[in-house]
């Protein structure tokens, strides 16, 4: 009987070991980009300043937040990525908890196998973001939704609202999650008018908990909806969810179709398997309905929204993930046909395997270069030579890796991220490339977003100061320029 009880446990802490490890291996290999330069530029920032959105973020501040305290453990890269590869290890850890609520503690088992080792999961485990976050607390909200609808304890009431109530505080999405879950219990006609108070007590709490950043919620739903790139999602990408969750973009090209294909193959075998369940009206088919709503309805509203404000990302829709793992590996324990979704299940772990090693080591499916930028000119420019930027992404990372280095940002951004005087407040400043005054000093051209426009920069540049020397670093061109009136610097060389 010990062993029975152990065995699970024993298990679930070699997977919850192995997806820390995946986690911890190279994570301050590559560079910050712009997203993380600005989650550490923001969480350097008072309290206060989180909470207001001084920083115009379109997130809430809950990450934030954490990262503010967090940063009092080191400021290095490893460090502040370290939150969230701890996030993401606790919902691997919350997968099982899920699974083994839900079905048996092998259904959770083989989840949480499935969140240790997804692609899609360490990439935002290694990231200074928020997605690890909304994804252990989409796991918690699922667990303690289904334990506050089937048990009617006042503690898992409790334990939903607050959840639910954290959960928005971390990512606008979450909503949709909290509106699936509505549906849900409509759906389900839950019995007992003392459940139907309940949840409108639950919901009362969540409204005074979001009411004081109402109006920082429109600012921010404004700026999603307005001033985003993000294209208009077509069937094919809805299609392409699961391959995107499991996956993500790091298979090498030659395999993405097998890839996506037996991810697709896998999750339609899955689907079908649940269908019988449903039809047969077992009790595991009546908890597979939850898996479906939560799985289900925020990607179709997201999807349905994006065809008039397109909103449609692969991470702001990691709220589906933990619905989506659960089913996963519900349906590689089924008893019928096991073998075969085990068998599918160790094809898609093939190509795990390839995108991880592509993450890993592969320079073409990483972050640009910022930080060894950053040092390049560090190493190579003299006290008091401007760096000017053309690119916003450029600049906040110099202002993260080279604080006080004099980083200048050139106005005129036809589609800038944020209001010019927000760039002052993560410590640099912004110019008019008439206004520089300097003999010598560097230009670094990050064609990341408004090609044109950084282009015909770098143009005016060469036109009106003499190009003393010029470094690409993958795709990030470093330039030196002296007035026409200075003579080269001796010994300056690359």
């Amino acid at each position: 009987m010990r062993e029975r009880l152990t065995r699970p446990t024993t298990l679930v802490m070699v997977v919850i070991a192995l997806g820390f490890g995946l986690r911890l291996f190279h994570l301050d290999a590559q560079s910050f980009w712009y997203d993380e330069a600005m989650s550490a530029g923001i969480a350097r920032g008072t309290v206060t300043q989180i909470f207001r959105n001084d920083f115009y973020s379109p997130h809430p501040p809950l990450y934030f937040l954490t990262l503010h305290y967090w940063l009092a453990i080191g400021q290095s890269d490893f460090a502040i990525r370290l939150l969230s590869t701890i996030l993401g290890v606790a919902g691997i850890a919350g997968m099982y908890s899920l699974g083994k609520a839900l079905c048996h503690d092998t259904v959770g088992l083989a989840s949480a196998a499935i969140a240790a080792i997804a692609p899609y999961m360490i990439f935002y485990s290694q990231e200074a973001r928020m997605y690890s976050l909304v994804f252990l607390l989409s796991t918690m909200l699922l667990l303690s939704y289904m334990r506050m609808l089937y048990t009617d304890s006042r503690r898992w009431w409790i334990a939903y609202a607050v959840l639910a109530a954290l959960s928005l505080y971390a990512h606008l999405f979450s909503g949709l999650l909290l509106l699936s879950l509505h549906l849900h219990f409509f759906a389900c006609r839950t019995p007992g008018r003392k459940r139907w108070r309940r949840l409108a007590a639950s919901d009362g709490v969540l409204i005074l908990a979001f009411a004081p950043r109402l109006s920082i919620f429109m600012v921010q739903a404004a700026r999603v909806a307005g001033d985003f790139w993000i294209p208009r999602p077509s069937l094919a990408q809805l299609f392409s969810a699961p391959h995107a969750f499991t996956l993500s973009q790091h298979v090498s090209a030659k395999l993405v179709p097998v890839a996506f294909a037996v991810v697709l193959f896998l999750f339609m075998l899955t689907l079908l398997q649940v269908a019988r369940e449903l039809a047969m009206r077992t009790r595991d088919g009546t908890l597979l309905t939850l898996a479906l709503f939560a799985f289900w309805c925020p990607l179709l509203l997201s999807f349905i929204i994006s065809q008039w404000r397109p909103v449609y990302l692969e991470r702001t829709l990691m709220v589906v993930v933990p619905a989506l793992y659960f089913l996963l590996g519900w349906g590689m324990m089924r008893p019928r046909e096991r073998y075969v979704n085990l068998g599918l299940a160790l094809l898609v772990a093939l190509f795990a395997l390839n995108a991880l090693h592509n993450w890993y080591f592969d320079p073409e499916f990483g972050k640009p270069p910022f930080r060894a930028a950053a040092r390049f000119l560090q190493a190579k420019a003299d006290a008091g030579e401007p760096i000017l930027h053309t690119s916003d992404a450029g600049f906040l990372i110099f202002v993260h890796y080279a604080p006080g280095w004099g980083t200048y940002l050139l106005e005129g951004d036809p589609a800038p991220a944020i209001p010019a005087e927000t760039y002052r407040l993560f410590g640099g400043q912004i110019i008019a490339k008439e206004e520089l005054v300097a003999p010598r000093f560097w230009l670094v051209v990050a064609l990341d977003n408004s090609i044109e426009f950084q282009m015909e920069l770098a143009d005016w540049f060469d036109g009106h100061y003499r190009l003393l020397l010029s470094h690409d670093l993958d795709g990030i061109n470093l330039r030196y320029y002296a007035d026409r009136y200075s003579k080269h610097r001796e010994g300056k060389s690359f």
